[in-house]
């Protein structure tokens, strides 16, 4: 796609960093800055106490004036370094991005240019690629495009793919934050709240990230954190009384399955090019 002129929307990125390796949160950070739609700002949170990687985050934002380090002095933690980051942005579109994972180099130019013709939705994702800790490409995750699927997949999973969402700038304006309290299930709680109020989602079908897997993936979705997304889905208990508990049967249903085979299953995912 072709280089934006200056009508086209500043995008801000919000990163919370902790610690990556250099050469991890290089990649990460570079694949930013080496977007083929330019009006961007970053702004990475850092928590970080490695010397490795606060030096490196200072010499990559010496190198480019669209990247903006903020720290704190104490730990923020990851949620509210999110928030923080959401406090500070200026764009009209607001991208998230990790510390670990790759956006491809026309991620924000496709996520604008559907922006631009879904004026209606407030908030979207995209389809990714899982790789491993050395970059290599192991599966691929696909997501739902149309927002009567998007609701209903909520049901047994996020919909979206977290790192790759990008929403508009008025639900910061609404007052709109990730909720510190569901520091498990603050993606989940954040999409309950916004559906509540009536905003309205969709996904790009095209891959824009390659997330990373580093260990079991199956460790951090654990048990808590089902529940900490039931508890986010209550939320919508009242409007979507069946939702609510169609999903509360399906997270008990979830603390029963053994961990062995929630294991399995997430090995299943993340090595589809590898059976």
């Amino acid at each position: 796609m072709a280089k934006r002129d200056s009508n086209q929307p500043l995008v801000t990125v919000i990163m919370a960093t902790f610690n990556e390796p250099a050469d991890i949160i290089s990649k990460a950070v570079e694949s930013m800055t080496n977007q083929d739609y330019p009006k961007l700002e970053i702004i990475i949170a850092d928590d970080s106490t490695a010397a490795e990687t606060i030096t490196l985050l200072d010499e990559l934002a010496k190198g480019d004036n669209r990247i903006k380090i903020v720290r704190e002095a104490e730990r923020m933690g990851f949620v509210s370094a999110l928030n923080h980051a959401m406090e500070l942005a200026n764009g009209e579109l607001i991208a998230r991005m990790d510390g670990d994972d790759v956006s491809l180099p026309d991620r924000i130019s496709k996520q604008v240019a559907y922006a631009l013709s879904h004026p209606n939705v407030d908030l979207f994702g995209g389809s990714m690629y899982i790789i491993n800790e050395e970059g290599d490409v192991m599966s691929e995750r696909n997501y739902p495009t149309t927002e009567s699927k998007i609701i209903r997949m909520f049901l047994f999973r996020s919909p979206f793919a977290h790192p790759t969402i990008m929403f508009r700038r008025h639900i910061i304006d609404s007052g709109i934050y990730y909720d510190p309290e569901y520091k498990k299930a603050e993606d989940i709680d954040f999409y309950m709240r916004l559906l509540k109020k009536g905003f309205h989602f969709g996904n790009i079908p095209d891959k824009i990230l390659k997330y990373r897997i580093a260990g079991n993936l199956s460790d951090k979705r654990n048990r808590e954190q089902w529940m900490y997304n039931h508890k986010a889905r209550k939320k919508v208990i009242w409007q979507r009384p069946i939702f609510t508990l169609l999903s509360f049967l399906i997270s008990l249903a979830y603390i029963y399955v053994p961990s062995r085979t929630v294991h399995l299953f997430y090995k299943k995912e993340n090595n589809k090019y590898n059976k």
